[in-house]
Order: C-alpha cells, then structure tokens, then sequence
C-alpha cells in the first residue's frame, strides 16, 4: 500500500515551484483548469510515469499516465510547492507485448514531505476500508465509475502514441 519513490521525484517538486512547504493538515477540493490543480496534475503524472514504470515495466516501456488531482493539503495553499499531499485519481498504461495498450485506474494519495510517497488503495476486500482511510471526503466517489474515465483514456492513448 505505500511505496517510497525515488528521490530524485524531490527535484520535480522543486523544479514546478521554488515555495516552501506548507504545515497544516485540512484538505481542500481541487478545481479542474485552476493553476493550482493543473501543476497539481502535471507533477502527480511525473511521479507515477516513474512509480508505474518501476513496478510494471521493469524491460523499459514508456509509460503515460493520465491525471486528475481533486483535493490537496494544506488547505489554503497556493502553489504547488506548498502542497504536503495531494489526492488524485490516474489512469497509467504500457504497451504489453503484443503492442496492445495496458491501462490501471487507481486513485493515488502521494504525500510531498521528505522523500515523496505513494498510497494506492489495495485491490479486493480492502479496497474500500483503504479509501476510507486514504482520501479525505471531498465530495468525488472513488468506488463508483469515474465520470472522467473515458477523457483520461483518450488523453492517456493519445499521449502513449505520441499525438
């Protein structure tokens, strides 16, 4: 269920801001094509584009992820080197060895203090106790269909083939 990431991911934090880290602890909703959520996004991607790759594509495969970060903390952060966590529904494909596309929807908390960290909720009948414990009520259903899926697997196709 958590997995530390490599530290250089600490460089992509400080590369998308030069602010310090924020201390508090409340969550907040992120609204999508807002600055906030849009970097939010962009360096969720960069860390499970490395994550995934580590754990599913050991031989080298690019891997692409499709993002959406609905919630962040502390609450009232304005940039994103501010964050201390971010909640965020992804959507990661490889190609498999017969060139087909394999795709993962997972939602991720990634904690940013010290070496960032992964959570993924676990697959089967811990699933939905892992959400209860990994993601703050922010109004978004993880367990339901994601209404947003098909977007993020047309973004995630398009950028695995290079359009």
């Amino acid at each position: 269920m958590k997995r530390p990431l490599l530290y250089l991911l600490a460089a992509a934090l400080l590369a998308m801001s030069a602010a310090g880290c924020g201390d508090g602890v409340d969550a907040m909703p992120l609204r999508p094509g807002e600055a906030l959520t849009i970097d939010a996004d962009r360096l969720v991607r960069q860390l499970m584009e490395i994550d995934f790759k580590d754990r599913t594509a050991p031989d080298g495969a690019a891997v692409t992820c499709s993002v959406r970060s609905f919630g962040a903390a502390p609450e009232g952060a304005s940039n994103v080197g501010q964050l201390t966590t971010i909640w965020a529904k992804t959507v990661c494909g490889a190609p498999g060895p017969d060139g087909m596309l394999g795709m993962s929807m997972v939602p991720v908390k990634i904690t940013l203090a010290g070496q960032p960290e992964l959570f993924m909720p676990r697959d089967g009948a811990q699933y939905g106790d892992d959400l209860a414990k990994l993601f703050p009520d922010l109004g978004v259903d993880l367990a339901a269909e994601w209404p947003e899926f098909p977007a993020m697997r047309a973004e995630l196709e398009a950028r695995a083939s290079g359009r």
